[in-house]
């Protein structure tokens, strides 16, 4: 037993109740097997904020301009907004930290070593027409966010707000 919280989101067809979606039936296993587990999904209702919030920060409508995908970060900073006094982030870096000469060459997936670099991997998502994450678009609204909210990142540090 533990005393962990989880939150899971993802597409529609996936978590949806009616009729059960591939991950929500996977959810209500997991529940049945560890009833302690605390697990909240994210309702539709809390999917459109997440796209209404990037758009405002944006000016950009993801899925009719951008044909992006939010990334998990977006998702979780955005609940992490919601539910926390202050937010410190481990292990992201910001939207210019791939410009700067000193920037280090670290892997896109810890699990691949040999796969493309996080600098590398996030310019191709993007420049993509579709499909895609805006990896720098979003770490470039996370900064001015923590301009306004106490948000403090870390390995590597991020410039002063």
């Amino acid at each position: 037993e533990g005393n962990a919280t989880y939150v899971i989101w993802g597409p529609r067809r996936n978590m949806q109740r009616d009729p059960p979606g591939t991950v929500y039936r996977i959810l209500l296993a997991l529940k049945s097997r560890f009833p302690w587990a605390r697990i909240f999904t994210l309702t539709d209702e809390q999917m459109q904020r997440c796209d209404e919030i990037f758009k405002n920060e944006t000016g950009k409508d993801r899925r009719l301009k951008s044909g992006a995908y939010l990334s998990t970060g977006w998702f979780t900073m955005v609940l992490a907004m919601e539910v926390c006094d202050s937010i410190h982030v481990y292990g992201m870096i910001d939207d210019a930290y791939c410009s700067r000469p000193n920037a280090r060459t670290v892997p896109y997936h810890y699990y691949d070593p040999q796969g493309r670099n996080e600098c590398s991997e996030y310019a191709v998502h993007e420049r993509a027409r579709t499909g895609a994450h805006r990896f720098f678009t979003e770490k470039a609204v996370f900064g001015r966010w923590a301009k306004r909210h106490r948000i403090a990142f870390s390995h590597p540090t991020w410039p002063a707000p």
